[in-house]
């Protein structure tokens, strides 16, 4: 289900446009190290950091080394790198801008060969439909949020799609919502930092700014569960998710703020380095 090569790789594309330059966008297994993407990035950035090899010249040749990372809550968590080679997502992760910036409707109908019009009557006008599945993920999201704030085990983590949303496009079960919080520890709901965080994501929530705590990566599963029980065709159901998420993205204009503030980084870093002056 991976797009971050696509996505970032576009990005490049846009800041080089007339810039002679080559590029290349590695996925995070391809680095030496252990560990999960991000840690293996952070690891390698860390290295190259204290090394100075983020930009390295041989035999005339330069080369600039830049990190994407999906920004989570580190921010929050007091983990966001500070440096001009490290690009961050504005949202959650780079999924969130993927639905953000792309057209669901027209995604699953080149997707899933279903008519247009069935299509922007189910998922409406782009940066529509992605806040009213939010919206019925919200108390999920309030627990997977504080627990992760407060590093807290208790079966509540963003790395699980909702348990509590039985059917991913509908609201969530009042029964399983009740049971998943009783089984937290009273004293931890009593938290101050607990009421915070979960005052937090509905202050979010309110101001249209969902997707800094909503994971992006749920966005084609939950895709994949509406299309399934409501399009009026049968669908090849497998791999549906992965498709689908490629198919919005395709759609992306990469003109959000986002998009072309990342593209303007990019291209000042490498310009900053000397590479392309002459070409400006």
């Amino acid at each position: 289900m991976n797009i971050d090569a696509y996505v970032h790789g576009e990005n490049c594309d846009r800041a080089f446009r007339d810039i002679d330059i080559e590029y290349r966008v590695s996925p995070a297994n391809e680095l030496p190290g252990e560990g999960g993407g991000k840690t293996r990035l952070r690891a390698y950035f860390e290295h190259l950091r204290d090394t100075s090899g983020l930009v390295t010249s041989l035999a005339g040749k330069v080369t600039i080394v830049s990190f994407f990372m999906d920004k989570d809550i580190d921010d929050r968590l007091g983990r966001k790198i500070s440096s001009d080679h490290v690009f961050y997502t504005e949202f959650y992760d780079v999924e969130n801008h993927v639905f953000a910036e792309g057209d669901v409707a027209r995604a699953v109908s080149a997707g899933c060969s279903l008519a247009p019009n069935w299509c922007r009557s189910e998922f409406g006008l782009p940066g529509v439909w992605q806040g009213k599945v939010a919206s019925l993920w919200r108390e999920w999201v309030q627990l997977c949020y504080s627990a992760k704030l407060l590093k807290l085990g208790n079966g509540s983590n963003y790395g699980r799609p909702s348990p509590i949303n039985p059917s991913l496009h509908l609201e969530t079960d009042a029964k399983l919502m009740q049971a998943h919080k009783d089984g937290i520890d009273s004293s931890i709901k009593s938290l101050p930092d607990w009421q915070a965080a979960v005052a937090e994501v509905d202050a979010l929530y309110a101001a249209g700014d969902w997707d800094k705590v909503f994971k992006g990566k749920w966005y084609s599963l939950i895709l994949k569960s509406q299309v399934i029980a409501n399009c009026p065709n049968k669908v090849d159901e497998k791999h549906l998710a992965p498709l689908l998420v490629k198919q919005v993205a395709a759609t992306m204009t990469f003109e959000s703020a986002w998009a072309k503030s990342m593209q303007d980084r990019i291209r000042r870093l490498v310009l900053q380095s000397g590479i392309g002056a002459s070409d400006r």
